[in-house]
């Protein structure tokens, strides 16, 4: 047995490197899953397959023959890939899985076993074509293509399966390896079949076989470990990147200047021949006998060859004398020429040739393993794992970590930076504890500023509520007519162990003579902002009406020429003019009334409030409002014709007058959250049907839904202790009059 490399040795051995490292990569991988396992499993068995072709162009004898046994690991591997779609990226029908890995590998070791019995009975043969030694198997060849296919379909198959019942964020992944194990597998056998049946040369597939397994080894390596939950070391993908950098560029170098060598070899023999006194001169023919055969000689590079046109080049077997010899047939002044040399010759020439590569990529692997991992240890991990334990210490509560910077570079920034926020945290923790040793004194002392600060605010919530106190009424009764009002403010307050509240709402009502006639004045209003705003604005108008009424009584004697009409006319404009002062800031709206007791006549003044409500034999309904004035503080025209409505009472009947409150009512939440607000005015008019006019009950009855002040003034006219009901028909209940 004698060792003879060759470039297909070079390129058959460098895949067989790469593999086997990849492989290895997988395997070192702790608490692997299975996905990992099967897949560090199949490239092994690749390597192994890779190793076959090493022994078989490396090894010029009768025992390279046994190569083939170790080509049966390609079938393994393909089960292996398999498996690994059952696993990634989550185990699936195990149970399946495990009956269809072993009728697969049943049928493998099977027909593994009948192979290598059929070499038992077949003596080794050197093949020419592929100057390798083997054994005629013919049938069992094209049974291991067959198989090979089979396989090699069924695992594509069970990747496309996989890939479209995994999960959303994961088919696509799984389809990329389907892509990348179909580039890995296919194109190689491809190209083995076709240089077998002689359509393209053996370097041609070698060059296919080596530039599709490297490359294509290495992305689905990256791209399971970029997608995989097994927890890998990225200095492996560091190194697994230059090695497979390395070996391709290794590769392309020895196939531009290696297979080279041939002509070089070819060119000098040729010449030795020409030289030679020992050429034989062959006129009619090759000069053979039976005994030898010729095979023609396949180019092993891409280059444009040296060698004469005219020459032809062949290996020569001879079968009496089991010898093998290079041939050359060439013109010589018009003659023909033939020259034999050893093949040994030829074969230790190229092993000679090849041997310096061989020593620079078993260099090359033992630098790239070794040497760059002890480099980028020093430089990349060990500053990483420095920062990784530091990060570690921080998580468990140790503030006083600060890992050294050796180098000034992107790691380094980036350990100073962790520093940096070290520092910050433990700066921040400390004034955070000082701050927890002194909190309760602190919020202690805030309470205490609040709640004085508060108690301030509620005073002055008290006093305004003081203030208002004066001008709303509870009831009146004043001959035929009898007055009841309600209010409830929104804002509600505590001062003093009491119960208070404040806001903009007001009713106020009192008698009085106009023009000879007793008469019962009422407002109703809402002073437009929230709490202590709407409280002033209700005070400043409180106030205004009460002196108008004040002084109405004052001068009961130069009253008699003032009709209800002109007293609201004027008290309105008065309100106006002292509203008008605050500019806009201060606004309210209003209703102003005037009531005749003896005849029920009424008149009002609405000046954007709410419309009035009758509620006569249990029925209610709102009176329109013909006209309404602007809000009192807005600027009024006092040249424009003014209108007072007018209406007659009957007996028993019931005048509501009310705020916005008693309509702005939650209804329900719509989807978003937002509360929705009753829009119906006559909604209200259902409630005081329901508690049949008793304020106290119609209260109650929409008091969680309320989002606003709330004031209610109810006029009954023809009061008794018995209060009366008249059953007559309706008549008109509003006209006009202008004054």
């Amino acid at each position: 047995m004698s060792l003879e490399l060759t470039f297909f040795s070079f390129g058959s051995l460098i895949v067989c490197i790469f593999t086997a490292v990849l492989g290895s990569f997988l395997a070192a991988i702790r608490n692997r899953s299975k996905s990992s396992s099967y897949l560090a499993g199949a490239f092994f068995l690749l390597s192994i397959h890779a190793f076959a072709f090493v022994i078989a162009y490396s090894i010029d004898s009768p025992i390279a023959a046994y190569h083939r046994w170790l080509i049966l690991a390609v079938i393994p591997a393909f089960s292996c890939m398999g498996q690994f779609f059952f696993f990634y990226p989550s185990p699936v029908n195990e149970k399946f899985a495990f009956r269809f890995l072993s009728g697969q590998l049943f049928v493998w070791l099977t027909f593994s076993i009948y192979y290598i019995f059929s070499t038992f009975n077949k003596a080794p043969i050197f093949d020419f074509s592929e100057q390798i030694w083997t054994f005629s198997l013919p049938s069992e060849n094209k049974i291991l293509g067959v198989l090979v296919l089979v396989y090699s379909f069924l695992m594509i198959f069970t990747g496309i399966w996989r890939s479209w019942t995994a999960p959303n964020e994961s088919n696509r992944f799984t389809g990329l390896f389907v892509l990348f194990f179909s580039l890995l597998i296919f194109p190689p056998v491809i190209a083995n079949s076709m240089s077998r049946a002689g359509l393209i040369s053996r370097t041609d597939f070698l060059t296919i076989y080596t530039f599709f397994m490297i490359p294509g080894s290495f992305v689905i390596l990256v791209l399971y470990i970029n997608t995989t939950s097994d927890q890998t070391r990225f200095l492996n993908r560091i190194t697994g990147i230059c090695l497979g950098t390395f070996l391709l560029i290794l590769y392309w170098i020895g196939l531009a200047s290696i297979s080279r060598q041939e002509d070089t070899f070819d060119l000098s023999k040729l010449r030795e021949a020409e030289n030679s006194i020992f050429i034989k001169k062959n006129i009619s023919g090759s000069g053979f006998t039976d005994s030898h055969k010729i095979y023609a000689r396949q180019s092993s590079g891409y280059y444009d060859s040296v060698f004469p046109s005219e020459a032809e080049r062949y290996f020569v077997e001879d079968n009496k004398e089991k010898s093998r010899s290079v041939l050359y047939k060439f013109n010589l002044e018009d003659h023909k020429y033939e020259a034999r040399f050893p093949y040994e010759e030829y074969r230790n020439f190229l092993h000679r040739a090849i041997r310096p590569y061989f020593a620079v990529l078993f260099i090359t692997v033992l630098v790239i393993l070794f040497g760059f991992r002890l480099f980028f240890r020093g430089a990349i991990w060990n500053p990483l794992k420095n920062l990784l334990i530091g990060i570690g210490k921080v998580n468990q509560g140790d503030l006083n970590t600060k890992i050294q910077v050796r180098i000034q570079d992107e790691i380094g920034f980036l350990t100073d930076s962790f520093n940096g926020m070290v520092s910050s945290i433990r700066e921040a923790r400390t004034a955070l504890s000082v701050y927890a040793d002194t909190l309760e004194d602190q919020v202690k002392d805030r309470t205490s500023r609040l709640t004085k600060l508060l108690e301030q605010q509620q005073g002055d919530y008290f006093l305004t509520s003081l203030l208002l106190k004066p001008f709303g009424i509870e009831t009146i009764q004043n001959g035929k007519v009898f007055v009841e009002s309600f209010t409830r403010q929104k804002k509600q307050f505590v001062f003093k162990e009491q119960n208070h509240e404040i806001g903009g709402d007001l009713c106020m009502s009192t008698s009085l003579k106009i023009g000879g006639a007793n008469c019962i004045v009422f407002m109703n209003a809402d002073a437009m902002g929230k709490s202590i705003q709407g409280a002033g604005g209700a005070i400043v108008l409180g106030s205004v009406f009460g002196s108008i009424l004040n002084r109405t009584r004052l001068f009961e004697d130069k009253s008699l020429e003032f009709s209800p009409q002109r007293w609201l006319r004027s008290a309105f404009l008065e309100l106006s003019k002292v509203f008008e002062i605050f500019e806009g800031s201060m606004l309210v709206t209003a209703v102003l009334g005037v009531i005749e007791e003896s005849t029920g006549k009424t008149y009002l003044v609405n000046a954007e409030h709410p419309s009035p409500i009758l509620y006569r034999n249990g029925k209610a309904s709102l009176i329109p409002t013909k006209h309404f004035f602007n809000r009192i503080g807005l600027p009024f025209d006092p040249s424009a014709i003014f209108t007072v409505q007018s209406f007659q009472l009957k007996s028993g009947d019931c005048l509501f007058l009310g705020s916005d409150g008693k309509d702005d009512l939650i209804v329900g939440i719509r989807e978003d959250g937002s509360k929705e607000i009753n829009e119906n005015q006559e909604a209200f008019l259902s409630r005081i049907e329901e508690a049949k006019g008793d304020l106290h009950k119609i209260y109650q009855d929409m008091e969680e839904y309320l989002t606003d002040d709330i004031s209610f003034l109810k006029i009954e006219y023809s009061y008794s202790k018995e209060p009366l009901r008249t059953n007559g028909q309706p008549t008109r209940l509003v006209s006009k009059e202008i004054n």
